[in-house]
Protein backbone atom coordinates (compact mmCIF):
# COMPACT_ATOMS: atom_id res chain seq x y z
CA UNK A 1 0.00 0.00 0.00
CA UNK A 2 0.89 3.76 -0.91
CA UNK A 3 2.18 5.68 2.08
CA UNK A 4 0.99 9.04 1.81
CA UNK A 5 3.69 11.40 3.57
CA UNK A 6 2.77 13.81 6.53
CA UNK A 7 2.55 17.24 4.68
CA UNK A 8 1.16 15.36 2.14
CA UNK A 9 -1.83 14.47 4.63
CA UNK A 10 -2.15 17.70 6.15
CA UNK A 11 -2.62 19.23 2.10
CA UNK A 12 -5.70 16.67 1.73
CA UNK A 13 -6.90 17.05 4.83
CA UNK A 14 -7.41 20.91 4.64
CA UNK A 15 -8.40 21.16 0.87
CA UNK A 16 -12.07 21.47 1.28
CA UNK A 17 -11.06 24.37 3.56
CA UNK A 18 -8.92 25.95 1.07
CA UNK A 19 -11.03 25.84 -1.50
CA UNK A 20 -13.94 27.49 0.52
CA UNK A 21 -11.03 30.17 1.00
CA UNK A 22 -10.49 30.56 -2.99
CA UNK A 23 -13.66 31.06 -3.33
CA UNK A 24 -14.70 33.19 -1.27
CA UNK A 25 -11.66 35.12 -1.01
CA UNK A 26 -12.62 38.94 -3.43
CA UNK A 27 -16.48 37.81 -3.12
CA UNK A 28 -17.31 39.25 -0.75
CA UNK A 29 -17.27 43.08 -1.12
CA UNK A 30 -18.05 46.20 0.80
CA UNK A 31 -20.78 48.46 -0.72
CA UNK A 32 -20.50 51.32 1.70
CA UNK A 33 -17.72 52.42 3.45
CA UNK A 34 -18.28 54.76 6.32
CA UNK A 35 -16.83 58.07 7.54
CA UNK A 36 -15.40 58.10 10.60
CA UNK A 37 -17.70 60.60 12.05
CA UNK A 38 -20.61 58.60 10.25
CA UNK A 39 -22.14 61.43 8.95
CA UNK A 40 -21.66 60.14 5.08
CA UNK A 41 -20.71 56.90 3.22
CA UNK A 42 -19.01 56.31 0.54
CA UNK A 43 -20.63 53.84 -2.10
CA UNK A 44 -18.95 51.50 -4.25
CA UNK A 45 -20.65 49.56 -6.73
CA UNK A 46 -18.95 47.39 -9.29
CA UNK A 47 -19.25 48.67 -13.22
CA UNK A 48 -20.83 52.18 -11.64
CA UNK A 49 -18.00 53.71 -10.08
CA UNK A 50 -17.96 55.81 -6.17
CA UNK A 51 -21.54 57.94 -5.06
CA UNK A 52 -21.78 59.20 -1.90
CA UNK A 53 -24.81 59.27 0.35
CA UNK A 54 -25.69 60.75 3.52
CA UNK A 55 -26.86 59.15 6.93
CA UNK A 56 -30.37 58.77 5.67
CA UNK A 57 -28.78 56.92 2.64
CA UNK A 58 -29.57 59.50 0.38
CA UNK A 59 -27.95 58.83 -2.91
CA UNK A 60 -25.38 61.25 -4.83
CA UNK A 61 -24.86 60.87 -8.46
CA UNK A 62 -21.40 58.67 -9.61
CA UNK A 63 -18.83 60.86 -8.91
CA UNK A 64 -15.82 58.72 -9.80
CA UNK A 65 -16.88 56.33 -12.70
CA UNK A 66 -14.14 53.76 -12.64
CA UNK A 67 -13.62 53.39 -8.71
CA UNK A 68 -13.53 50.38 -7.13
CA UNK A 69 -11.90 50.41 -3.39
CA UNK A 70 -12.14 53.55 -1.16
CA UNK A 71 -10.99 54.30 2.26
CA UNK A 72 -11.59 57.43 4.72
CA UNK A 73 -8.91 59.55 6.09
CA UNK A 74 -9.38 60.32 9.48
CA UNK A 75 -10.89 63.70 8.85
CA UNK A 76 -13.65 62.67 6.95
CA UNK A 77 -13.13 64.95 4.43
CA UNK A 78 -10.85 63.59 2.53
CA UNK A 79 -10.67 59.61 0.67
CA UNK A 80 -8.31 57.33 -1.10
CA UNK A 81 -9.56 55.70 -4.29
CA UNK A 82 -8.83 52.84 -6.33
CA UNK A 83 -9.43 53.18 -9.79
CA UNK A 84 -8.46 51.71 -13.18
CA UNK A 85 -7.65 54.17 -16.22
CA UNK A 86 -7.35 52.63 -19.68
CA UNK A 87 -3.94 53.63 -21.45
CA UNK A 88 -2.83 52.82 -24.86
CA UNK A 89 0.66 54.86 -24.66
CA UNK A 90 3.22 52.03 -24.80
CA UNK A 91 5.65 54.64 -23.10
CA UNK A 92 3.41 54.67 -20.12
CA UNK A 93 2.93 50.95 -19.40
CA UNK A 94 6.88 50.69 -19.98
CA UNK A 95 7.24 52.65 -17.07
CA UNK A 96 5.06 50.95 -14.91
CA UNK A 97 6.62 47.51 -15.94
CA UNK A 98 10.05 48.15 -15.23
CA UNK A 99 12.87 47.76 -17.48
CA UNK A 100 13.28 43.85 -16.69
CA UNK A 101 9.51 43.25 -17.42
CA UNK A 102 9.04 45.78 -20.46
CA UNK A 103 12.27 44.24 -22.10
CA UNK A 104 10.07 40.45 -21.86
CA UNK A 105 7.23 42.63 -23.35
CA UNK A 106 10.33 44.01 -26.20
CA UNK A 107 11.25 40.59 -26.83
CA UNK A 108 7.56 38.78 -27.52
CA UNK A 109 6.25 41.85 -29.69
CA UNK A 110 9.79 41.36 -31.99
CA UNK A 111 9.05 37.85 -32.19
CA UNK A 112 5.44 38.12 -33.23
CA UNK A 113 6.06 40.50 -35.68
CA UNK A 114 8.85 38.14 -37.51
CA UNK A 115 6.60 35.49 -37.56
CA UNK A 116 3.93 37.63 -38.93
CA UNK A 117 6.11 38.23 -41.71
CA UNK A 118 5.18 34.90 -42.73
CA UNK A 119 1.99 33.06 -43.82
CA UNK A 120 0.75 33.23 -40.22
CA UNK A 121 -2.51 34.82 -38.81
CA UNK A 122 -2.60 37.92 -37.03
CA UNK A 123 -4.93 35.80 -34.29
CA UNK A 124 -2.23 33.22 -34.13
CA UNK A 125 0.44 35.52 -32.73
CA UNK A 126 1.07 36.09 -28.77
CA UNK A 127 -1.12 38.96 -28.11
CA UNK A 128 0.44 38.84 -24.13
CA UNK A 129 -0.24 42.51 -22.19
CA UNK A 130 1.47 45.01 -23.78
CA UNK A 131 2.51 42.97 -26.99
CA UNK A 132 -0.31 45.18 -29.29
CA UNK A 133 1.29 48.36 -28.11
CA UNK A 134 4.85 47.76 -29.06
CA UNK A 135 3.73 46.54 -32.17
CA UNK A 136 1.68 49.67 -32.46
CA UNK A 137 3.95 52.17 -31.48
CA UNK A 138 6.96 50.37 -33.49
CA UNK A 139 5.13 49.28 -37.01
CA UNK A 140 2.32 51.39 -37.08
CA UNK A 141 2.10 51.58 -40.95
CA UNK A 142 3.24 48.31 -41.83
CA UNK A 143 0.84 46.63 -39.56
CA UNK A 144 -2.16 48.88 -41.06
CA UNK A 145 -0.97 48.16 -44.93
CA UNK A 146 -1.07 44.16 -43.87
CA UNK A 147 -3.99 43.91 -41.26
CA UNK A 148 -7.67 43.94 -42.19
CA UNK A 149 -9.48 46.90 -41.59
CA UNK A 150 -11.19 45.36 -38.37
CA UNK A 151 -8.21 44.18 -37.07
CA UNK A 152 -6.50 47.25 -37.69
CA UNK A 153 -9.39 49.53 -35.74
CA UNK A 154 -9.12 47.13 -33.21
CA UNK A 155 -5.63 47.88 -32.63
CA UNK A 156 -5.90 51.67 -33.19
CA UNK A 157 -8.19 51.17 -29.51
CA UNK A 158 -5.98 48.96 -27.88
CA UNK A 159 -5.35 49.79 -23.95
CA UNK A 160 -4.02 48.26 -21.11
CA UNK A 161 -5.85 48.31 -17.34
CA UNK A 162 -3.58 51.00 -15.00
CA UNK A 163 -4.94 50.99 -11.25
CA UNK A 164 -4.29 54.32 -9.78
CA UNK A 165 -5.23 55.24 -6.09
CA UNK A 166 -5.77 59.17 -5.86
CA UNK A 167 -6.66 61.32 -2.80
CA UNK A 168 -9.67 62.77 -3.09
CA UNK A 169 -11.76 65.53 -1.26
CA UNK A 170 -14.96 66.34 -0.13
CA UNK A 171 -15.88 69.36 -2.04
CA UNK A 172 -19.93 69.77 -0.81
CA UNK A 173 -21.51 67.27 -3.13
CA UNK A 174 -18.84 66.83 -5.01
CA UNK A 175 -15.43 65.17 -4.90
CA UNK A 176 -12.03 67.19 -5.93
CA UNK A 177 -9.58 64.85 -7.68
CA UNK A 178 -5.61 65.40 -5.81
CA UNK A 179 -2.52 63.55 -6.02
CA UNK A 180 -2.17 60.47 -7.59
CA UNK A 181 -0.47 58.25 -4.79
CA UNK A 182 0.54 55.40 -6.95
CA UNK A 183 -0.14 53.54 -10.76
CA UNK A 184 0.02 49.92 -11.73
CA UNK A 185 -0.93 47.17 -13.37
CA UNK A 186 -1.62 45.08 -10.70
CA UNK A 187 -5.45 45.53 -9.27
CA UNK A 188 -5.48 47.11 -5.34
CA UNK A 189 -7.05 44.49 -3.05
CA UNK A 190 -6.75 46.84 0.06
CA UNK A 191 -6.41 50.11 1.01
CA UNK A 192 -5.31 50.88 4.66
CA UNK A 193 -4.82 54.51 5.96
CA UNK A 194 -2.40 54.70 8.98
CA UNK A 195 -3.77 56.21 12.01
CA UNK A 196 -2.10 59.97 12.01
CA UNK A 197 -2.95 60.07 7.90
CA UNK A 198 0.79 60.05 7.31
CA UNK A 199 0.56 56.70 4.69
CA UNK A 200 -1.17 54.40 3.27
CA UNK A 201 -0.57 50.94 2.93
CA UNK A 202 -2.10 48.76 -0.08
CA UNK A 203 -2.23 45.00 -1.56
CA UNK A 204 -1.73 45.07 -5.10
CA UNK A 205 -1.73 42.17 -7.45
CA UNK A 206 1.92 41.83 -8.60
CA UNK A 207 2.59 42.88 -12.15
CA UNK A 208 2.96 41.02 -14.99
CA UNK A 209 5.92 38.87 -15.74
CA UNK A 210 5.67 36.62 -12.51
CA UNK A 211 4.05 33.01 -12.83
CA UNK A 212 0.19 34.14 -11.05
CA UNK A 213 -0.88 30.38 -11.00
CA UNK A 214 -4.38 30.23 -9.47
CA UNK A 215 -3.86 33.01 -7.57
CA UNK A 216 -2.43 36.52 -7.96
CA UNK A 217 0.31 36.65 -5.62
CA UNK A 218 0.23 40.27 -3.90
CA UNK A 219 2.34 43.20 -3.16
CA UNK A 220 2.11 45.16 -0.33
CA UNK A 221 3.40 48.64 -0.79
CA UNK A 222 4.10 52.21 1.18
CA UNK A 223 3.31 55.26 0.18
CA UNK A 224 2.90 59.00 1.42
CA UNK A 225 0.13 61.11 1.22
CA UNK A 226 2.51 63.48 -0.26
CA UNK A 227 2.32 61.13 -3.39
CA UNK A 228 6.59 60.70 -2.86
CA UNK A 229 7.18 57.24 -5.00
CA UNK A 230 5.67 54.11 -3.11
CA UNK A 231 7.59 51.57 -1.82
CA UNK A 232 7.48 47.62 -1.56
CA UNK A 233 7.31 46.27 1.93
CA UNK A 234 6.96 42.47 0.81
CA UNK A 235 5.95 39.85 -1.80
CA UNK A 236 3.59 37.49 -1.75
CA UNK A 237 1.70 38.38 1.26
CA UNK A 238 -1.93 38.46 2.40
CA UNK A 239 -4.56 40.67 1.11
CA UNK A 240 -5.55 42.61 4.56
CA UNK A 241 -2.91 44.12 6.27
CA UNK A 242 -3.12 46.66 9.20
CA UNK A 243 -0.85 49.36 10.80
CA UNK A 244 -0.07 49.21 14.49
CA UNK A 245 -1.51 52.17 16.39
CA UNK A 246 1.29 54.43 16.49
CA UNK A 247 0.68 54.72 12.89
CA UNK A 248 4.73 53.20 12.18
CA UNK A 249 4.73 50.11 11.98
CA UNK A 250 2.59 46.98 8.98
CA UNK A 251 1.91 43.10 10.47
CA UNK A 252 1.06 41.08 7.73
CA UNK A 253 1.04 37.61 6.86
CA UNK A 254 3.91 36.10 4.70
CA UNK A 255 3.76 33.15 2.71
CA UNK A 256 6.78 30.85 3.16
CA UNK A 257 8.00 29.68 0.37
CA UNK A 258 5.67 29.06 -2.93
CA UNK A 259 3.24 26.84 -4.21
CA UNK A 260 4.11 23.79 -6.37
CA UNK A 261 0.62 22.27 -7.66
CA UNK A 262 -2.83 23.03 -6.68
CA UNK A 263 -3.54 21.73 -4.02
CA UNK A 264 -0.33 22.65 -2.25
CA UNK A 265 -0.48 23.99 1.36
CA UNK A 266 2.05 26.96 2.73
CA UNK A 267 2.96 28.15 5.25
CA UNK A 268 3.06 31.93 6.77
CA UNK A 269 4.40 34.12 8.98
CA UNK A 270 3.21 37.00 10.99
CA UNK A 271 5.37 39.94 10.14
CA UNK A 272 5.73 43.54 11.81
CA UNK A 273 7.67 45.77 9.77
CA UNK A 274 8.86 49.36 10.63
CA UNK A 275 7.90 51.53 7.15
CA UNK A 276 7.66 55.27 9.06
CA UNK A 277 11.05 56.26 10.44
CA UNK A 278 11.10 58.55 13.78
CA UNK A 279 10.80 61.33 11.22
CA UNK A 280 7.15 60.42 10.31
CA UNK A 281 9.19 60.20 6.97
CA UNK A 282 8.24 56.47 4.51
CA UNK A 283 11.09 54.29 4.91
CA UNK A 284 11.05 50.33 4.89
CA UNK A 285 13.32 48.43 7.20
CA UNK A 286 15.41 46.38 6.19
CA UNK A 287 14.81 43.59 9.05
CA UNK A 288 11.13 42.02 10.39
CA UNK A 289 9.93 40.65 13.61
CA UNK A 290 7.96 37.43 12.82
CA UNK A 291 5.79 36.79 15.89
CA UNK A 292 3.20 34.05 14.74
CA UNK A 293 2.88 31.59 12.27
CA UNK A 294 0.15 29.50 10.82
CA UNK A 295 -1.20 28.29 7.42
CA UNK A 296 -0.85 30.98 4.63
CA UNK A 297 -4.21 32.35 3.03
CA UNK A 298 -4.53 35.38 1.03
CA UNK A 299 -7.96 36.10 2.71
CA UNK A 300 -6.64 36.15 6.05
CA UNK A 301 -7.45 39.68 8.17
CA UNK A 302 -4.47 41.40 10.39
CA UNK A 303 -6.12 44.26 12.77
CA UNK A 304 -3.99 45.70 15.24
CA UNK A 305 -6.04 46.84 18.18
CA UNK A 306 -5.02 50.13 20.49
CA UNK A 307 -4.17 48.48 23.27
CA UNK A 308 -1.56 46.63 21.26
CA UNK A 309 -3.13 43.06 20.86
CA UNK A 310 -3.04 41.62 16.94
CA UNK A 311 -6.35 40.23 15.66
CA UNK A 312 -6.35 37.40 12.99
CA UNK A 313 -8.27 34.55 11.36
CA UNK A 314 -6.59 31.05 10.92
CA UNK A 315 -7.36 27.67 10.70
CA UNK A 316 -6.32 25.39 13.27
CA UNK A 317 -5.22 21.88 11.83
CA UNK A 318 -4.74 18.45 14.06
CA UNK A 319 -4.00 15.56 12.59
CA UNK A 320 -5.21 12.84 12.07
CA UNK A 321 -8.92 14.00 10.59
CA UNK A 322 -11.50 11.56 9.59
CA UNK A 323 -13.16 12.25 6.22
CA UNK A 324 -16.41 13.22 7.69
CA UNK A 325 -14.33 15.64 9.75
CA UNK A 326 -14.09 17.47 6.05
CA UNK A 327 -17.01 20.09 6.58
CA UNK A 328 -16.68 20.61 10.43
CA UNK A 329 -13.62 22.65 10.64
CA UNK A 330 -13.84 26.21 11.29
CA UNK A 331 -11.55 28.29 11.57
CA UNK A 332 -10.58 30.51 14.59
CA UNK A 333 -9.81 34.26 15.57
CA UNK A 334 -6.51 34.60 17.40
CA UNK A 335 -4.94 37.48 19.72
CA UNK A 336 -0.91 37.78 20.01
CA UNK A 337 -0.53 40.34 22.73
CA UNK A 338 3.54 41.74 22.70
CA UNK A 339 2.86 42.90 26.21
CA UNK A 340 1.83 39.49 27.41
CA UNK A 341 3.52 35.96 27.79
CA UNK A 342 4.36 35.10 23.66
CA UNK A 343 1.20 32.40 23.21
CA UNK A 344 -1.83 33.08 21.22
CA UNK A 345 -5.15 33.20 22.56
CA UNK A 346 -8.43 31.90 21.12
CA UNK A 347 -11.10 34.32 20.85
CA UNK A 348 -14.15 32.39 19.70
CA UNK A 349 -15.18 29.87 22.56
CA UNK A 350 -15.31 26.35 21.31
CA UNK A 351 -18.82 26.39 21.81
CA UNK A 352 -19.68 29.35 19.81
CA UNK A 353 -17.50 27.90 17.04
CA UNK A 354 -20.82 26.36 14.80
CA UNK A 355 -22.77 29.65 15.46
CA UNK A 356 -20.18 31.52 13.13
CA UNK A 357 -19.51 30.88 9.39
CA UNK A 358 -16.79 28.47 9.23
CA UNK A 359 -14.43 30.81 7.37
CA UNK A 360 -13.63 33.84 9.60
CA UNK A 361 -12.30 35.88 5.80
CA UNK A 362 -14.14 39.17 6.82
CA UNK A 363 -14.09 40.42 9.83
CA UNK A 364 -13.84 44.15 11.24
CA UNK A 365 -13.49 45.50 14.68
CA UNK A 366 -16.04 47.83 15.81
CA UNK A 367 -14.87 51.62 16.39
CA UNK A 368 -14.71 51.16 20.18
CA UNK A 369 -12.92 47.75 20.10
CA UNK A 370 -15.25 46.16 21.63
CA UNK A 371 -17.10 43.86 19.51
CA UNK A 372 -16.25 41.80 16.05
CA UNK A 373 -18.56 42.07 13.23
CA UNK A 374 -18.42 38.51 10.79
CA UNK A 375 -19.90 38.50 7.60
CA UNK A 376 -20.74 35.41 4.90
CA UNK A 377 -21.03 34.79 1.02
CA UNK A 378 -24.62 33.08 2.32
CA UNK A 379 -25.80 36.15 3.79
CA UNK A 380 -25.30 35.04 7.78
CA UNK A 381 -24.33 38.09 9.83
CA UNK A 382 -23.00 38.14 13.08
CA UNK A 383 -21.16 39.88 16.03
CA UNK A 384 -18.76 38.83 18.57
CA UNK A 385 -18.69 40.45 21.92
CA UNK A 386 -14.50 40.28 22.52
CA UNK A 387 -14.68 40.35 26.20
CA UNK A 388 -17.22 37.62 27.08
CA UNK A 389 -17.48 35.47 23.76
CA UNK A 390 -20.95 35.86 23.36
CA UNK A 391 -22.11 35.65 20.01
CA UNK A 392 -25.04 37.14 18.41
CA UNK A 393 -26.68 36.23 15.22
CA UNK A 394 -28.08 39.45 13.51
CA UNK A 395 -28.71 37.54 10.39
CA UNK A 396 -29.28 34.14 9.72
CA UNK A 397 -27.61 32.47 6.07
CA UNK A 398 -29.21 30.67 3.31
CA UNK A 399 -28.18 27.65 2.03
CA UNK A 400 -27.01 27.89 -1.60
CA UNK A 401 -27.66 31.50 -1.73
CA UNK A 402 -24.82 33.93 -2.00
CA UNK A 403 -24.64 37.47 -1.29
CA UNK A 404 -21.79 40.01 -2.31
CA UNK A 405 -22.51 42.29 0.01
CA UNK A 406 -20.27 42.69 2.96
CA UNK A 407 -21.60 43.87 6.43
CA UNK A 408 -19.50 47.07 7.72
CA UNK A 409 -19.85 49.92 11.47
CA UNK A 410 -21.15 52.62 10.62
CA UNK A 411 -20.58 53.26 14.62
CA UNK A 412 -19.99 51.49 17.76
CA UNK A 413 -23.46 49.60 18.16
CA UNK A 414 -24.80 50.94 15.03
CA UNK A 415 -24.45 48.09 11.68
CA UNK A 416 -25.51 48.15 7.66
CA UNK A 417 -26.32 45.22 6.28
CA UNK A 418 -27.67 43.75 3.14
CA UNK A 419 -30.91 41.88 4.10
CA UNK A 420 -32.73 39.63 2.22
CA UNK A 421 -36.45 40.87 2.69
CA UNK A 422 -39.58 38.87 3.80
CA UNK A 423 -43.06 38.58 2.04
CA UNK A 424 -45.49 40.67 3.50
CA UNK A 425 -49.02 39.84 3.71
CA UNK A 426 -48.46 36.54 1.39
CA UNK A 427 -46.98 39.08 -1.39
CA UNK A 428 -43.00 39.18 -2.43
CA UNK A 429 -41.19 42.38 -1.56
CA UNK A 430 -41.01 44.67 -4.34
CA UNK A 431 -37.06 44.25 -3.86
CA UNK A 432 -35.72 41.24 -2.36
CA UNK A 433 -33.02 43.13 -0.97
CA UNK A 434 -32.19 46.37 0.93
CA UNK A 435 -29.52 47.90 2.54
CA UNK A 436 -30.14 48.25 5.66
CA UNK A 437 -29.11 50.34 9.32
CA UNK A 438 -29.18 48.00 12.44
CA UNK A 439 -28.76 50.08 15.72
CA UNK A 440 -30.01 47.77 18.65
CA UNK A 441 -32.53 45.83 17.44
CA UNK A 442 -34.26 48.71 15.47
CA UNK A 443 -33.80 48.40 11.37
CA UNK A 444 -34.01 51.36 9.18
CA UNK A 445 -33.80 50.76 5.14
CA UNK A 446 -30.88 52.86 3.66
CA UNK A 447 -31.26 51.82 0.00
CA UNK A 448 -35.27 52.62 -0.65
CA UNK A 449 -34.25 55.42 -3.50
CA UNK A 450 -31.02 53.08 -4.66
CA UNK A 451 -31.44 51.61 -7.88
CA UNK A 452 -32.18 48.26 -8.18
CA UNK A 453 -29.45 47.17 -10.24
CA UNK A 454 -27.65 48.47 -7.30
CA UNK A 455 -28.58 45.59 -5.17
CA UNK A 456 -28.06 43.41 -7.34
CA UNK A 457 -25.89 41.34 -5.58
CA UNK A 458 -27.32 37.52 -5.16
CA UNK A 459 -25.44 36.05 -7.14
CA UNK A 460 -26.92 32.33 -6.81
CA UNK A 461 -29.64 33.53 -9.07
Amino acid sequence: MKTIPPHRLARLALLPLVVAFLLLAGCLEKIIVWSPDATRGAVIYPEQGLRLCDATGKLSPVLIPVAYRVAWLGDSQQLVVARVQKIGDWAVIQRLLGDENAAAVVAKAEKAWKIFQGDVSWDSLDHALGVNLVLRARYSDALKAKLSATDWENLTKETVDVHELILVRVDGDKLATGQVLYQGLGGVHEIRVAPGDRAVAFTAEIDPGYNAGEEKPLRLGVVAMDGSKPATVEEQVNTFPDWTADGRTLVYFKAIGSKNDKDDILLGGLVQRMVIDEHGQVAVASESKTVGGGLFSQSCRVRCLRDGRILFNASELTLPITGEDYNEQHEQLFAYDPARQATLVRLIPRSKEPDLPPMLAFYEVSPDEKQVLFGSMNGQVTVLTLATGDVKELQPGVKDKFLQGAPVWRSDGAITLVRRMPDKDGQPPARKLELVLRQGEKETVLSTGWPDDMLDLDSSK
